[in-house]
């Protein structure tokens, strides 16, 4: 007979490991960055002797100034521009002491963008997300909603600053680990975040006369720093010499991206070649804008997508077509491509789980075809054997390593893209397993 949990009581509490913990600040190594001259933000990573870093409560903080001007005016006036953390960073590497690259996530802002459309609430996106880190409701760069009399994200030129802040989106910084930076040998790691260009990131509802530009100061990290006891020292250094040169590892997430296009002739089933070979491949997006909006400043490319005309969808693995049959995405058919974008987040059964899309806006603004309606849409494929999120250190994805170029194919309508080129961004996500070795060296392994 089994004594149920909820009438099991303790004598006496159980003592955790003793430790020390503090709020630590990393700065970045200059004061001042644009992405017209010096874009790439670098942050050191200076951790105390045998201390550990939890990145739980981990976000990055940064002054935005915008620099936007318009031509036309004779008093040089500024011109407004909205935007918000994420937006601002093309580009996200982690760097081991010895300068290796241990994770790579390209097209940081767009992914951010997609992740936050499809696993954030709209109130918190509403509240939190726009006091911290900027933005506009639900994506809508012209939402008037003010927060703290600044209009989502609005600011002005001359030098109209606003501070935002925001969590850092990458494997290394998940979180669910607390990683031993302080046993790293030489100097120390960092990561490197490229600015995204000033059109790109950076929104204008009029293009007229408008130049874009903006910089970040006061670029920081923060992050609790937890030095435990001699006796668990010792205990975790007995641990790393029983590991041998392999290590010690745990197993997080990543994005591997991938790049191509549509043709603006396109009809009918078009093949879109990319490349991927990670060894356990969770699931695929595949993300639609019109490429001409990426570099607009009147186009907020990095919030919005387009379904292009799409009918269905399919993707070729090694010669065999996944799923078995193609993902319908016609206006009434949206809740196919819908449930397949739940299902690669594991949530297709999550009563709790928190979106965007709601049932007044998934038919118009998430998954209406027509090229020239700006909406959420994105193209999934979920590879796992089982969910992963039951088994954390089991590699659960499908073994790319040998598959060559996959290929990722959506039918076109007999109306064509629209007459213009379709940008295709590939995000592969899969498992990643970061290595601690005795000798106080780091890698990683995809």
């Amino acid at each position: 007979m089994s004594t149920p949990d909820q009438v099991k009581f303790s004598t006496n509490p159980v003592e955790g490991t003793s430790a020390e913990s503090e709020l630590v600040i990393f700065r970045s190594e200059l004061p001042s960055y644009n992405p017209s001259s010096n874009k790439f933000v670098r942050i050191n990573l200076p951790v105390a002797d045998k201390a550990w870093i939890d990145w739980g409560d981990t976000t990055l903080s940064l002054q935005f100034t915008n620099r936007s001007y318009d031509t036309a005016s004779a008093s040089a006036a500024g011109s407004s521009a909205k935007t918000q953390l994420s937006n601002l960073i093309r580009s996200v590497s982690i760097l081991n002491s010895q300068g290796e690259q241990i994770e790579y996530v390209n097209q940081y802002n767009l992914i951010s963008n997609i992740m936050d459309d499809y696993s954030m609430s709209e109130n918190h996106k509403t509240s939190v997300e726009q006091i911290l880190a900027g933005g506009s409701p639900n994506g809508d760069p012209d939402a008037a909603t003010a927060i703290n009399g600044v209009a989502a994200g609005l600011v002005e030129a001359d030098g109209t600053s606003l501070t935002l802040t925001d969590r850092l989106m990458t494997g290394f910084t998940s979180g669910q680990y607390l990683l031993p930076l302080g046993y790293l040998v030489g100097q120390a790691c960092a990561i490197v975040l490229e600015l995204e260009d000033a059109n790109t990131a950076l929104y204008n509802s009029t293009s007229s006369n408008r130049v874009m530009a903006y910089k970040v100061d006061n670029v920081e990290l923060r992050a609790k720093q937890i030095r435990f006891n001699a006796v668990f020292n010792q205990s975790f250094e007995r641990t790393l010499a029983e590991a041998g040169n392999t290590g010690i590892n745990y197993i997080t997430e990543s994005f591997i991206h991938n790049q191509n296009s549509i043709p603006a002739t396109s009809t009918s089933t078009v093949n879109v070649p990319f490349s991927c070979n990670p060894r356990s491949a969770k699931y695929i997006l595949a993300s639609h804008r019109i490429q001409s909006d990426v570099t607009a400043l009147d186009k907020y490319s990095l919030g919005t997508r387009t379904a292009c005309e799409i009918q269905d969808y399919k993707f070729e693995i090694m010669g065999k077509q996944h799923p078995s049959q193609p993902i319908k995405c016609a206006d009434d058919n949206y809740s196919q491509a819908y449930s397949q974008v739940l299902d690669c987040l594991g949530q297709i059964g999550a009563l709790n789980h928190s979106t965007l899309v709601t049932k007044g806006t998934v038919r118009t603004l998430f998954y209406a075809r027509a090229t020239a309606t700006a909406n959420k849409f994105v193209a999934g494929l979920p590879l796992e054997d089982f969910n992963s999120a039951t088994n954390p250190s089991v590699y659960s994805g499908m073994n790319l390593t040998t598959a060559g170029q996959l290929s990722y194919q959506p039918n076109i309508s007999s109306t064509g893209v629209g007459g213009t080129a379709i940008r295709v961004d590939f995000f592969t996500s899969c498992d990643m397993s970061i290595h601690f070795t005795l000798d106080g060296r780091m890698y990683s392994v995809r």
